[in-house]
């Protein structure tokens, strides 16, 4: 993946959340679980849900996009994903914000832990759009 220097780091979030979510995660959800037709690999929300905890934040990530891209099939991983906004590391939490926006209304346990990342300048787009997504 190329990296651009940005003076924001915002801006440079929103490509790497647009480069992971249309790149193949290699995670086995399907990849294409949002292309028409495309069923999820629901059995496994379980794996992805454990590698919310792994040590590599890319993987975080990566399991958080591949949740995301499963839609409300993910539904039990809601929980996780939450926790997961407050992970240490910004690309970990703004992966699981665009998740918990795909699953929907079923996320609507997530929405006060979005509402805070709406404050957060580097967070601010992808929690505003996830808490649309879900809403109120």
């Amino acid at each position: 993946m190329t990296t651009f220097r940005m003076a924001s780091r915002a801006p440079s979030l929103t490509l790497l959340l647009c480069s992971l979510v249309w790149a193949g995660c290699g995670c086995g959800c399907g990849g294409g679980a949002t292309s028409p037709g495309a069923e999820p690999n629901v059995a496994a929300v379980p794996s992805l849900i454990q590698s919310l905890k792994l040590r590599d934040a890319a993987a975080r990530s990566r399991a958080a996009i591949a949740l995301g891209r499963m839609g409300p099939a993910a539904r039990d991983a809601v929980p996780a994903l939450s926790t997961a906004l407050k992970d240490r590391d910004v690309s970990v939490r703004a992966a699981s914000a665009y998740a918990l926006g795909r699953i929907g209304p079923d996320a609507k346990s997530a929405l006060a832990d979005l509402k805070k990342l709406t404050q957060q300048r580097d967070l601010q787009e992808v929690a505003s759009q996830a808490v649309r997504q879900i809403g109120e």
